[in-house]
């Protein structure tokens, strides 16, 4: 689904418009000029569901060059390792996430998430292997993107968003550390941090984009600050930013 140029939403699950597998995040996917890139993969339960939506929007699933992943959690990056095998496409993450790949299931939680039934018992998850490591701050030149790297602890200690730069538009992939009108996921896995989010907030507020790619729900393609600065709204005075409440669908 194109939502810019060059910019589509290719996965989306049941948290988000149903465009994908339920257990889906939001997967983004760029046009560089010189191949795709993709951001996050999904759960991986229906690889072939998002190839699909790639080729209905007039793309080729082979020319995925790059994916970057914001985090470990299943829903994010359970489908980069069927993605990765079935072409060319480098997987790149940050060091962080790397070793909670290198950690399997615990390290992501998935246990006490199956147990709470967010994923059924069934849900079987496979670490993919980076290809590559992205250092915060240091741009990643792919054909007419520029990729930088930004840590954004608080949802997961490993997490990242990518600000991500197109002619003169700037998108901020914010996976699960920003959601729209402001809203963060309180969970109680191993690593959540409210302080930690709290601080990330800052370091998104600090980027110039104007549109806004979170993991699950709503994106813009405008005014995407109006959103970080309403968590920092809260921030400021003194209360953390308000719940994103995920409803058993």
């Amino acid at each position: 689904m194109r939502i810019a140029e060059h910019v589509y939403l290719v996965a989306s699950g049941i948290q988000g418009c149903a465009l994908s597998e339920d257990l889906d995040c939001n997967c983004y996917l760029f046009d560089s000029g010189a191949g795709l890139v993709l951001f996050d993969t999904g759960a991986g339960r229906d690889v072939d569901r998002i190839h699909a939506v790639i080729e209905g929007d007039g793309l080729s699933f082979d020319d995925i060059t790059h994916v970057f992943l914001t985090h470990a959690h299943a829903d994010h990056s359970g489908g980069a390792a069927a993605i990765g095998a079935a072409g060319k496409a480098h997987i790149v993450c940050g060091a962080r996430t790397a070793d909670v790949f290198a950690m399997g299931e615990a390290g992501i939680s998935l246990d006490a998430a199956r147990n709470a039934g967010v994923y059924p018992a069934d849900y079987r998850y496979t670490a993919p292997v980076p290809d590559g490591i992205i250092d915060p701050g240091s741009p990643f030149e792919i054909g007419r993107l520029r990729v930088t790297a930004l840590p954004t602890p608080g949802h997961s200690a490993d997490h990242m968003s990518y600000l991500v730069r197109l002619a003169d538009t700037g998108f901020l992939v914010s996976g699960d550390a920003l959601f729209h009108s402001g809203r963060i996921i309180y969970q109680a896995t191993h690593d959540f941090d409210v302080a930690q989010s709290c601080e990330s907030m800052k370091t998104i507020a600090a980027q110039a984009f104007s549109s806004l790619l979170p993991g699950h729900g709503m994106f813009t393609v405008s005014a995407g600050k109006r959103h970080v600065y309403a968590a920092l709204a809260r921030i400021e005075a003194m209360s953390p930013p308000a719940p994103l409440q995920l409803v058993n669908l």
